[in-house]
C-alpha cells in the first residue's frame, strides 16, 4: 500500500500535466474535483506552527542547561531539497537523537489531503541502511553507526533500502511540503534529557508524547518487520500477554511482514480470528483519496499480494485492484465482511489462498513468501482499530504453522 502523493494542480505552480505525472509516478490518483471529500476528512492539526516550535524548544534548552544534551540541530526539509540533508551532528554508534517535527506534505489542498511530517521522516547514519521513521511526530533514533546524521523526506519513494531515490528528481522537488524539526542528540539516556528538558515545559506536547513512547517500549511481534518505506510498526502493532496482536492507527501507514514460504500446491489456507472496534474509512475504500483499511494478507512469489478486508461500505465477496497507481498492477483486496453489525466482536476467517490467488490473480506463482498486516489510515486521517488472534496456515497435508 504505497501513500505516496502529488500536490493540487491548483497550488505553489505545480500543472496538472506535472501533477499527473507525479501521480503516475508516485502511485496516487485523485480526482481534480471531489467536493465531498472535504466531509470525510479529519480536521486535527499537524503540530505546532514552525516558529512556535522552534522558539518553544529553544528556551527550554536555555533554561534546563541540560547535562544529557550533547548537541541540537534546527533543521527544514523543503519542497526543493533533495534527499539527503547532513544536519552537522556526528553521533557515536548507539547514542540516541531524538527528532521533534512539525509541518505538512500537502497532497491536494482543494482536498485537504496532507500527510504528518512524521509519517514521511527518514533519518540515518552516515550515509547507511538502516534508515529510521518514527511515523509520529516525535522519535528517538538509535545511531547504527559512527557517524553524521542525516535526514530526507520520503512517501514510499526510495528504490532501495540504501534510501536511492526511485522518484524523478523534477517530480520529487515539486513536493508541496515543509517540515521544520529540531533534532536533539543525547550523552545518555534519551529519557533522562527529555525529563530534564520537561522540568522547564513542552513544545506542543511532542516531548512528553515522546517520553511516554520512549517508556512504553512498544516492539513489533516476533519474527515480524517493517517493509520498505512504513516504519514506524511498533507504535501500530504489538503483541499483549495474551498472544493477540493489537492494531491501532490514526493518520499512519503501516505494513509489517513476516516471511513465510509456502508452496500453493500444499493447497495453503489463511485462518485468523479478528475483533474490530473500529473501522478507519468512512467512505468506500476502493477509491484513493478513501482508501484507508485494516487488513491481513498474503505476498506471493511473484510480487503480488492479496489483502483481506472488512468494510463498512463495500460489499462482502466484493474483489478489487488497489486504487493507488503504483500498487494497481500489484495487489488485490478482498472483501471479506461488509457492515458495521459485528464489529467489536471477535470473528473468525478462513481463506483458500490458492484457489483465491487462482481466481483473481492468476499469475505465475508457486508459493507464499510473506503473511502481512496492514493499517493504512493516512488519507481521511481517522482511527482505526483491532485485534488479531490465532493466525494460521494450515495445508492439505494436515500441517499447522502459526505466525
Amino acid at each position: 500500500m504505497c501513500f505516496s502523493c502529488f500536490r493540487s494542480p491548483s497550488t505553489a505552480g505545480l500543472s496538472r500535466r506535472d501533477a499527473l505525472a507525479r501521480a503516475c509516478t508516485l502511485g496516487l490518483v485523485l480526482p481534480f474535483t471531489a467536493p465531498a471529500l472535504r466531509a470525510v476528512c479529519a480536521a486535527e492539526q499537524s503540530g505546532p506552527a514552525p516558529t512556535d516550535l522552534m522558539s518553544a524548544i529553544k528556551d527550554i534548552i536555555v533554561q534546563a542547561k541540560s547535562p544529557e544534551l550533547a548537541a541540537y540541530r534546527v533543521f527544514d526539509i523543503n519542497a526543493g531539497d533533495l534527499p539527503w540533508t547532513d544536519l552537522g551532528l556526528d553521533a557515536a554508534q548507539g547514542q540516541q537523537v531524538t527528532f521533534l517535527l512539525t509541518g505538512r506534505m500537502w497532497l491536494s489542498r482543494e482536498h485537504d489531503l496532507w500527510f504528518n511530517p512524521g509519517l514521511i521522516f527518514h533519518a540515518r547514519t552516515r550515509g547507511l541502511r538502516p534508515m529510521y521513521i518514527p511515523m509520529l511526530n516525535a522519535g528517538t533514533m538509535t545511531a547504527s553507526h559512527d557517524g553524521p546524521i542525516e535526514v530526507a523526506r520520503s512517501a514510499a519513494e526510495w528504490a532501495s533500502e540504501d534510501g536511492v531515490l526511485q522518484t524523478p528528481p523534477e517530480i520529487y522537488k515539486k513536493a508541496d511540503v515543509r517540515i521544520t524539526g529540531v533534532a536533539l542528540l543525547w550523552r545518555g539516556d534519551a529519557r533522562v534529557g527529555i525529563k530534564s528538558l520537561l522540568a522547564q515545559g513542552d513544545a506542543g506536547d511532542l516531548l512528553a508524547s515522546e517520553l511516554a513512547r520512549l517508556e512504553r517500549g512498544r516492539k513489533l511481534p516476533a519474527g515480524w518487520s517493517n517493509l520498505l518505506g512504513f516504519g514506524g510498526g511498533q507504535e501500530v502493532f504489538s503483541r499483549d500477554e495474551n498472544g493477540e496482536i493489537t492494531c491501532d492507527s490514526a493518520g499512519s501507514a503501516s505494513i509489517i511482514e513476516r516471511p513465510l514460504s509456502i508452496p500453493l500446491a500444499s493447497g495453503p489456507r489463511l485462518g485468523w480470528r479478528w475483533k474490530i472496534d473500529q473501522l478507519p474509512s468512512a467512505a468506500a475504500e476502493d477509491q484513493a483519496p478513501t482508501h484507508d483499511y485494516l487488513s491481513i494478507g498474503v505476498k506471493f512469489e511473484d510480487g503480488q499480494d492479496l489483502t483481506y478486508i472488512w468494510s463498512e461500505h463495500l460489499p462482502q465477496g466484493m474483489v478489487f485492484r488497489c486504487p493507488l497507481a503504483n500498487w494497481k498492477a500489484i495487489e488485490t483486496h478482498m472483501v471479506v465482511r461488509s457492515g458495521k453489525a459485528e464489529l467489536g466482536t471477535w470473528q473468525a476467517f478462513e481463506r483458500d489462498i490458492a484457489a483465491d490467488y487462482s481466481a483473481h490473480i492468476g499469475g505465475p506463482a508457486k508459493s507464499i513468501s510473506h503473511v502481512w498486516l496492514l493499517a493504512i489510515t493516512p488519507f481521511q486521517r481517522r482511527k482505526g482499530s483491532c485485534r488479531y488472534a490465532d493466525i494460521k496456515i494450515s495445508t492439505a497435508d494436515n500441517t499447522v504453522l502459526k505466525v
